[in-house]
């Protein structure tokens, strides 16, 4: 670390530290000039022979430059920019006048016999407070000279003065050998308080210093954090693994500040490293094709679970493709394994323009960047695995599902022969089972928004009012069914929110028709449709149903889940609801709240973003 006022100078702390001071010695002066005046005539009410004109004169010229000291403080305060230099020279003429007029007051009050000469020492640390090192032994030496002078002058004669109060701090009848040992200890006492001061501000200020170092890089790092944290937001509402992985790499580079950043995965085989996402790099260095592992040390290398790091590509660097990466302008990287776990899915590499050595701390932000989006990743491809083989499942099982429901129904209806009341019954309960069935495949189904090629939802501007509208009817006959009461009140002139007819349908449907169900007969459902603040439309829906209980609401959004009361209340149901509920809300980057308490009702709130 250099050392050094010029050094310390520069930080805007104590640019600011140094003009805040010149305003405090100030008004310090305003009490010291009232002291010497209110001093004075005390001690000419007890020494008649006190030069109180004189000293009366010098105190009321101390607050005459004063009011002017303050006027030109004030001027440079209204500068802008605040221009240091001037109020560095601005303290030196204050502290030249305040010594020129202690010692102007020394002057009348016994020369060198003075019991006012021990004063310049306050002097000696204001300028050592304020200014550089070299300043206060400045004038720590124009105080020593000064007052040597005057030794000189009063020992030999030329000037006859006497002192006023006593022999403060030399004698009274000095010899040359007096003065000399007098002189020696006011010289050591000046120059150790100079030093003593500036060693004392320069070690706080050093230390003020690597404050102002550790304060900038917790902002950093909490600006850093703060931008992980959001790009780990966006990650999570992520269904697509290419959106997501081009998300990481376009966050990670804006949160790093560099110039490239890339996602390479690694093959069925684990033999070869393919881009899966670039952001900041060409397509020509992107589409240069698959980098074989086994020709490429530093690949190897990380995939082994190492990471490599380069302050500065040069020729003799291992690369596959050298000219390309001087090409692209990439004067250093570092890259890391993706890994979960042991598990390596690939290498994170971050590209920067310029030579930089990435230090440890770097390194380490880049690890937890590195293990959160393979984390991210490995989720995701469990998630669309897991939605794959549901929906294919239910594929699978619609066709022999429609053809047992119509057999079934063709039975009971009698069409293959006479049905007694008995079997006719047990008939109609292999329906209702079968009708259940259904239910959970047509779920299954739906479970997928998003996270498959087939039946993309396709966003654009949608009146959310008129969806809900049109559905009243259906709701209404369903409430009369159940005998609820149910209430829709819609806000008129509602703004719009980007979105799709069927998923907004669907998450209507799943929300009521809960609330419907789980209600008992004479309770009350509404729905609220309204704006909110920040552009957002809020989805409100409120029962007076069974309720939910606490320890269950931290499974509400797990697939298949029902709590215990409401299997206990109605045996349909898949637990599919909440969960398509939630898929579709996290589509539209919106938010899904519950209030819930048990046998008092539920609050279903989602919020959607608006045009």
């Amino acid at each position: 670390m250099r050392l050094g006022y010029e050094l310390i100078k520069e930080q805007l702390f104590f640019q600011k530290e140094l003009i805040e001071r010149v305003y405090w010695f100030i008004r310090l002066r305003w009490l010291a000039a009232a002291a010497a005046l209110a001093g004075s005539w005390v001690s000419f009410f007890f020494t008649p022979s006190f030069p109180i004109l004189p000293l009366t004169v010098i105190a009321l010229f101390i607050f005459a430059y004063n009011l002017v000291f303050l006027l030109v403080w004030k001027r440079l305060s209204s500068l802008s920019p605040q221009n240091v230099k001037s109020f560095n020279t601005f303290a030196h003429v204050q502290i030249s006048a305040d010594l020129t007029a202690l010692y102007m007051m020394i002057l009348f009050t016994g020369g060198i016999y003075s019991p006012l000469l021990i004063f310049s020492l306050f002097h000696i640390v204001l300028a050592g407070i304020l200014l550089t090192p070299v300043s206060c032994f400045g004038y720590g030496i124009a105080v020593l000279a000064a007052t040597g002078i005057l030794a000189t002058l009063q020992n030999q004669g030329i000037l006859l003065l006497k002192p006023v109060f006593g022999s403060i701090p030399f004698t009274i009848h000095p010899g040359t050998a007096d003065v000399l040992v007098s002189y020696s200890v006011f010289t050591i006492a000046i120059l150790v308080t100079a030093f003593l001061t500036t060693s004392l501000k320069m070690s706080l200020r050093i230390k003020g210093r690597e404050l102002l170092e550790t304060s900038k890089e917790l902002e950093s790092s909490n600006t850093k954090l703060k931008a992980l944290y959001e790009m780990l937001k966006k990650i999570g509402l992520s269904s697509d693994l290419q959106e997501l992985m081009d998300l990481a790499t376009r966050s990670a580079a804006g949160i790093m500040g560099v110039k490239a950043c890339s996602i390479k995965l690694l093959d069925e085989g684990r033999k070869k490293l393919k881009f899966a996402s670039a952001y900041g790099l060409s397509e020509d260095y992107v589409s240069k094709g698959a980098v074989d592992i086994d020709r490429s040390p530093i690949n190897r290398k990380i995939i082994e679970g190492s990471f490599f790091s380069v302050g500065k590509i040069e020729e003799k660097d291992y690369f596959q493709y050298p000219e390309d990466i001087r090409k692209e302008g990439i004067a250093s990287m570092i890259c890391l394994p993706l890994r979960v776990e042991k598990m390596v899915l690939g290498v994170f590499c971050v590209y920067s323009g310029v030579s930089h050595d990435f230090g440890e701390e770097e390194i380490r932000f880049f690890s937890l960047i590195s293990d959160l989006v393979a984390l991210a990743i490995e989720t995701l491809r469990g998630e669309i695995n897991k939605t794959w083989f549901l929906q294919k499942a239910a594929h699978q099982l619609r066709s022999p599902f429609s053809t047992i429901y119509s057999m079934i129904k063709v039975m009971e209806g009698g069409f293959m022969g006479p049905v007694s009341e008995k079997q006719r019954e047990m008939l109609q309960r292999c329906i209702r089972r079968i009708e259940m069935l259904g239910d959970l495949i047509n779920d299954l189904l739906k479970l997928g928004i998003k996270r498959t090629d087939a039946d993309r939802a396709v966003i654009h501007p949608v009146d959310c009012a008129t969806i809900l509208n049109a559905l009243v009817p259906l709701f209404e006959a369903q409430a009369r069914d159940r005998q609820v009461k149910i209430e829709f009140k819609v806000q008129p002139e509602l703004a719009q929110l980007m979105g799709d007819e069927k998923l907004l349908d669907e998450l209507f449907t799943n929300l009521i028709s809960n609330a419907i169900k789980y209600t008992p007969s004479g309770g009350n459902v509404q729905v609220v449709l309204s704006g909110e603040s920040e552009n957002r439309i809020r989805i409100e829906v409120r029962d007076t149903g069974i309720g939910i209980p606490q320890e269950d609401r931290s499974r509400l959004f797990t697939e298949f889940f029902r709590a215990e009361n409401a299997k206990s209340f109605c045996e349909d149901g898949t637990g599919l609801g909440l969960v398509i509920v939630k898929e579709i809300v996290d589509f539209l980057r919106g938010a899904v709240l519950i209030e819930s308490n048990v046998n008092e009702g539920t609050t279903v709130c989602c919020l959607l973003p608006a045009i």
